[in-house]
């Protein structure tokens, strides 16, 4: 029990918070800067939901219950959205355009980043509660297993952890707030570590809808928030270049596994 505590700690909290710290290193006024993090950002997310997320959603619950379970989370993100996020009710004519945009963006940046910054916690949370439990019941079984995945586990959130960091200073946090929420979206992690060692045996399937309702929710997170945002703010080749890095470091990363 120990064991599987510290390792999901390890993995969850340690891992974000440290990529939370190298992302203070960033100017969250540089749209240059903060437009390629977030596109490595959004690169290293399609990659975990093409060959982490989903394929393993498949193999532990089935292609109806994952279809299932991404679309919900894509349905609960553009909830999330509508209430939090308002787009279109101060600038319904000008969001429609991303010229526009741009102009309408230098007004409510700070409230846009602080959103974005938010939904990137909510849902790098969500997924981090099944890893969690896998790395807690693989701890009960095989210390070995267990250590390997905390690594690698902690190795990917480092990314996430830059990438979530940066919109949250963007959009007007001090540095100790914002690396106090960063980390706190590792705790799912330490809390499903736990419910793993609780269960021992823990329900494949729905290890698998968890999964691709994780998934569901960051592609919304990742399409609709990340790349728009991406563009507004660099419109050259340098986000492309620094997604695509971000894609092929978590498809290395996630074939290490």
């Amino acid at each position: 029990m120990n064991n599987a505590v510290l390792l999901t700690f390890f993995a969850g909290v340690v891992g974000t918070l440290a990529g939370g710290l190298l992302g203070l290193k960033v100017n969250p006024d540089s749209s240059r800067s903060l437009s390629s993090l977030l596109a490595f950002s959004a690169g290293m997310m399609i990659s975990m939901i093409c060959f982490d997320l989903l394929p393993e959603a498949l193999e532990e619950a089935g292609m109806p219950i994952t279809v299932a379970g991404c679309a919900l989370g894509v349905c609960l993100l553009l909830q999330f959205d509508r209430l939090f996020h308002h787009h279109g009710e101060n600038h319904p004519d000008q969001l429609d355009d991303l010229h526009h945009h741009q102009r309408a963006l230098t007004h409510s940046r700070q409230k846009n980043m602080m959103v974005l910054g938010m939904m990137m916690i909510g849902s790098v949370a969500l997924h981090n509660f099944p890893e969690g439990m896998a790395v807690g019941s693989s701890t009960l079984h095989d210390l070995d297993s267990g250590i390997m995945m905390a690594v690698l586990l902690a190795m990917h959130n480092l990314p996430e952890g830059m990438g979530m960091i940066v919109p949250l200073r963007s959009g007007g946090l001090s540095r100790p707030k914002a690396l106090l929420l960063t980390a706190m979206s590792g705790l799912p992690t330490l809390i499903g570590g736990i419910f793993g060692v609780l269960l021992g045996s823990i329900s494949p399937v729905f290890i698998g809808f968890t999964l691709a309702l994780a998934a569901g929710c960051m592609l919304y997170v990742t399409y609709y928030e990340i790349l728009p945002q991406v563009t507004l703010m660099n419109q050259g080749r340098r986000p492309m270049l620094f997604q695509l890095a971000g894609f092929l470091l978590g498809f290395v990363l996630i074939c290490s596994l």
